[in-house]
């Protein structure tokens, strides 16, 4: 709610108490019932209005539209949130390193590389030389980002933005892909919208099926009593 605020505050040094949390709860949840009213009763007063003005008729195709939308927006939904949030797990993991090239202006053969990137990817592919008095070996990429994070802000920070390549075993210049990474930046981004996706909007559609089914049987003695179920309208061809 402040969360963009809070960090920049403490990217210039300055100590911040305490956040209130209890509040960020009750904002973050007054705010989504309020949003919820407009949807809920449109889900309610739709097969009713269909009904008192265009009949049973109506109300029959407006429910198998309902079923056939939800069904593929359910789907579709519950589909690219997960995807989304597997793009983070696999990002988080480092799958993506050795696949995205550093470009500094040099060409570079796209097939090349991707042939390259299939042999060699992932943490593995990023391992690090450092030396260690006399000798030396070569080091996880996640412990050499931490030994330069302690050691070396401001390396540590291009090589997350991108500003800086990092190389692979095979000598090739990537751009680092893991975690905390820009790459991953983008996951998070992507999973913050795909989590509401799989977890609630997808689901959600079941109810709101289940709604206009149920107030659809539940007023429909009511419809029939208008006009024979043809609606104010007589928009039916019921008893025709």
């Amino acid at each position: 709610l402040d969360f963009h605020e809070r960090q920049e505050a403490r990217a210039h040094g300055q100590v911040l108490v305490k956040p209130d949390y209890q509040a960020c709860i009750e904002i973050a949840t007054k705010a989504s019932l309020r949003e919820m009213i407009a949807p809920g009763v449109l889900v309610i007063c739709t097969p009713i209005l269909v009904g008192v003005f265009l009949g049973v008729q109506a109300v029959a195709g407006l429910l198998a539209g309902s079923v056939a939308s939800s069904v593929q927006l359910a789907i579709s939904m519950s589909n690219t949130g997960g995807a989304w949030d597997n793009a983070k797990k696999y990002t988080e993991k480092g799958e993506l390193n050795g696949w995205f090239p550093f470009r500094d202006g040099r060409p570079i053969n796209d097939l090349e590389w991707r042939d390259a990137a299939e042999r060699y990817n992932g943490d593995s592919s990023m391992k690090q030389k450092v030396r260690m008095g006399n000798s030396e070996r070569e080091v996880p990429v996640k412990q050499w980002l931490g030994d330069i994070e302690k050691t070396d802000q401001a390396r540590y920070v291009r090589i997350m933005m991108g500003d800086e390549p990092v190389v692979t075993v095979d000598g090739r210049k990537c751009l680092y892909a893991g975690k905390k990474s820009a790459a991953h930046a983008g996951a998070v981004v992507g999973d913050t919208v795909g989590d509401p996706l799989k977890d609630t909007s997808g689901p959600a559609l079941n109810i709101v099926m289940k709604l206009m089914a149920i107030i659809s049987v539940v007023f429909a003695d009511f419809f029939m009593s208008i006009n024979g179920g043809n609606g104010l309208f007589h928009m039916g061809d019921i008893g025709a």
